[in-house]
């Protein structure tokens, strides 16, 4: 069974992600979280295959929720919702250790190909991201 665990401070984006989900996903669980408290609280309680958060909640955000979660477990995909352009936060939380990010306005099949992507390994980015990061690393070399 897939474990999902998803975080937004809004109940409608929350019902619209799991509704998305659940209509892709013959056998998947999912848990809602409202805020970076509660998220931290159920990332620890039990595993997930993959965590879906916002990046701006009430208690800090998913991104400094993402480098909590990073800490005590590596190994945990998460993957960042925003309504902000990517060219502002994608670098920073892939860097950070995201396995992907996504625009609020992206259509309902970019979540789908996003967590099915990231859930089989391989991280989730469009090629201006790509580019972002590869400039990124080259500067670092």
């Amino acid at each position: 069974m897939l474990r999902i665990l998803i975080a937004d401070d809004h109940a409608f984006i929350r019902k619209g992600l799991v509704q998305i989900l659940t209509d892709e996903f013959m056998s998947i669980y999912v848990e809602e979280a409202e805020d970076t408290q509660a998220l931290l609280e159920l990332a620890f309680k039990q595993p997930w295959d993959l965590i879906i958060s916002d990046i701006s909640m009430p208690g800090g955000g998913g991104l400094e929720a993402l480098g909590i979660i990073k800490e005590k477990l590596p190994g945990q995909l998460v993957l960042i919702l925003s309504i902000y352009p990517e060219d502002q936060y994608a670098l920073r939380v892939m860097l950070a250790g995201a396995a992907g990010y996504l625009n609020k306005d992206a259509a309902p099949e970019d979540l789908v190909v996003a967590v099915k992507r990231v859930l089989s390994g391989e991280k989730y980015i469009t090629p201006p991201v790509a580019e972002q990061m590869h400039q990124e690393e080259q500067r670092n070399k």
